[in-house]
């Protein structure tokens, strides 16, 4: 009898180590070593270093792409480091005339991490070898020209990255699933905002029938282009009902951080209230040509609004005197940033004041 009830707890036992196999061996692997990639930089990177991610060699520029930008996300969020903006990185780029996605010497890039003031290079390669993928990434000393340390990883082939690799145009399938995915009760905007073939300039009509005033040069987290809304949908509002600091909006400036910048202030707002009739509200309640994507733009992409629009005749901006617009991104609990549309002035004002509101919104 003993005997038969240990064979029957050991059979008990078998199907749950067999089934925590098998949702091992279902886990996306490249995510996986993505994540092991950033543990392994956290752990040989200087706390507190500013890192530039400066390119991802492949044959397949989706798989880099996605790669790169789920590397910049990790580090994000681990909080351990600051990331140098891919738009900066971008405007280099044009500058010296190197390929983000080839070959770049140990020499150029203490360079560019020089102008781009970086104390840490991050670059590698993925490459394709049988059923494998070879994961290298390198980390480089700006200073020293030192590598501060390299982590390699053998990948098996697997969804995400056959995806990847057969469907060129998707930069993230994380985000493309995001962006396909219908928004309960508004429109099919969604979907159009995958239809980014097209080339635009600053100044060109948007899809959304907004106007052009930002191009960062890829499609790096999905998007690419800055979209103002047209002058009718300008309005006026305050910026918050009480003053508050609002977690994860505070110096929140870079471009890029306006939509989520947004999308944490409402989460506040309608946890109290909704925020009814303040900027951000204003906003993301907008449905424009079927778009309903917009947001409040952080304080760096109202400034590239200011110059690449106001500043050039575009977009009919008010000019008069004190024509403050709101930025997404707040300084205290009393202050959020904005700037003054007559003089370009840069400043701060009162979150229950009221002041210009313009949507932008990411394609």
């Amino acid at each position: 009898m003993f005997f038969v009830i240990t064979l029957q707890v050991i059979l008990n036992l078998l199907p749950i180590g067999c089934a925590s196999n098998q949702s091992a061996s279902n886990a996306d692997e490249l995510d996986s070593a993505i994540r092991e990639t950033s543990n392994y930089l956290n752990e040989n990177i200087p706390k507190g270093s500013k890192l530039a991610f400066l390119n991802f060699r492949s044959e397949y520029q989706a798989l880099s792409e996605y790669v790169i930008d789920e590397l910049i996300s990790n580090t994000v969020n681990d909080k351990l480091f600051t990331v140098v903006d891919r738009a900066n990185l971008a405007l280099i780029q044009q500058e010296i005339d190197f390929q983000m996605s080839g070959e770049i010497s140990d020499e150029t890039a203490v360079s560019i991490g020089q102008m781009l003031g970086a104390q840490t290079i991050v670059s590698g390669t993925i490459s394709q070898m049988g059923d494998l993928f070879r994961l290298r990434v390198r980390a480089l000393d700006v200073q020293t020209a030192q590598i501060q340390g390299q982590f390699n990883r053998n990948i098996p082939s697997n969804t995400t990255i056959t995806l990847l690799i057969k469907n060129p145009a998707i930069e993230n399938p994380a985000v493309a699933t995001t962006i396909a995915a219908p928004r309960a009760n508004t429109s099919d905007s969604a979907s159009k905002q995958t239809q980014t073939a097209a080339k635009y300039k600053i100044g060109d009509t948007g899809p959304a029938g907004g106007i052009i005033f930002y191009d960062k040069g890829n499609s790096i987290g999905g998007w690419r282009y800055l979209e103002a809304a047209p002058p009718e949908t300008e309005t006026k509002a305050i910026w918050a009902h009480e003053r508050r600091i609002i977690d994860g909006v505070k110096d929140q400036r870079s471009v890029g951080l306006g939509k989520k910048n947004t999308q944490t202030i409402m989460e506040t707002f309608n946890s109290k209230g909704g925020g009814f009739n303040t900027a951000a509200r204003i906003c993301v309640d907008l449905v424009l040509n079927g778009f309903d994507d917009w947001f409040l733009p952080s304080f760096d992409e109202l400034s590239w609004m200011y110059g690449n629009l106001h500043q050039k005749g575009l977009g009919e901006f008010k000019n008069e005197r004190y024509s403050y617009y709101w930025s997404s991104t707040q300084e205290t609990s009393t202050a959020t940033y904005v700037i003054d549309f007559s003089d370009g002035n840069l400043t701060k004002r009162d979150v229950i004041y009221t002041q210009y509101v313009r949507a932008i919104r990411q394609f």
